[in-house]
């Protein structure tokens, strides 16, 4: 159960800098009178984004797991390859199921005008949001095994 609060740490430290992240970015291009979107409290909630809180979490279970079963452990071995999948779908998948759906959402728009309701959004990942989530999620695990003993 300790492992479970480690990982859901880490998605609310990921999606709290998402949160900081596009709240700095809404004041520097606001201040560069630039339009970007407001950031409210469902910023919180959102998919997509620096960093990745999907990697975070699956990485912060990764070490938890390496840090107390051992890197050579089958439990970790199982846990590295849930992660690989979690992260290469969030690249090579939702990403540019994204991109489709927002060349989807012009052309319903051109055809049928902007009464039809857009197709909801998936949102993806870039490779440097994947590598922030990854950070995110080693730095927590390691942070709570190693130096608060929380696991210990």
């Amino acid at each position: 159960m300790k492992i479970f609060v480690v990982c859901i740490l880490a998605w609310a430290t990921a999606q709290l800098l998402k949160v900081i992240i596009n709240l700095v970015t809404y004041y520097i291009n606001k201040k560069k009178g630039i339009e970007y979107k407001k950031v409210t409290a469902s910023t919180f909630l959102k998919l997509g984004g620096m960093p990745s809180s999907h990697t975070a979490t699956v990485i912060a279970l990764c070490g938890c797991i390496g840090l107390t079963s051992g890197w050579h452990s089958e439990i970790f071995a199982a846990s590295g390859v849930f992660a690989f999948i979690i992260m290469f779908d969030a690249v090579k998948v939702r990403l540019p199921v994204e991109k489709l759906t927002e060349a989807f959402n012009v052309l319903q728009d051109k055809v049928y005008g902007k009464d039809v309701k857009d197709v909801k959004k998936v949102e993806g990942h870039t490779i440097p949001e994947i590598i922030g989530g990854f950070i995110v999620g080693a730095a927590i695990s390691f942070f709570m095994v190693r130096v608060v003993g929380f696991l210990g």
